[in-house]
């Protein structure tokens, strides 16, 4: 494994700064849509899981793993209700979940299935 502050550069900042350099770019350059919409999307979806996963020293617990899963669904949701700015794009969560897993896979995560009866 990486040295922690490697492994957050790496996997959370970097993927980040792309993303957000992308978006940025885009406002002067014409960039392909698919990179401008769905690799900047995905970056930011590889960084959100694998900060979790550097959290919990890649022992995910079962509710965090469900929240993070959760999370673009809501969102998209929310943005197709109008409740929030955006499209409310179905092909933003496929993105979001590809990036997700791709994250999960580099990452090597160890999965925990957490009993909240013990303490």
């Amino acid at each position: 494994m990486l040295s922690g502050k490697k492994d957050i550069l790496l996997n959370v900042i970097f993927p980040v700064v792309t993303g957000c350099f992308i978006y940025l770019l885009s406002e002067t350059r014409t960039i392909p849509a698919i990179i401008r919409n769905y690799l900047a999307d995905g970056l930011w979806a590889y960084a959100f899981i694998s900060c979790i996963l550097i959290i919990w020293d890649r022992k995910v617990k079962t509710v965090w793993i469900t929240i993070t899963f959760l999370v673009p669904v809501v969102f998209e949701f929310f943005q197709y209700k109008h409740l929030l700015p955006g499209t409310g794009d179905v092909s933003d969560v496929y993105i979001y979940y590809a990036f997700y897993f791709l994250a999960l896979f580099i990452n090597k995560f160890r999965y925990q299935l957490v009993n909240y009866d013990k303490n």
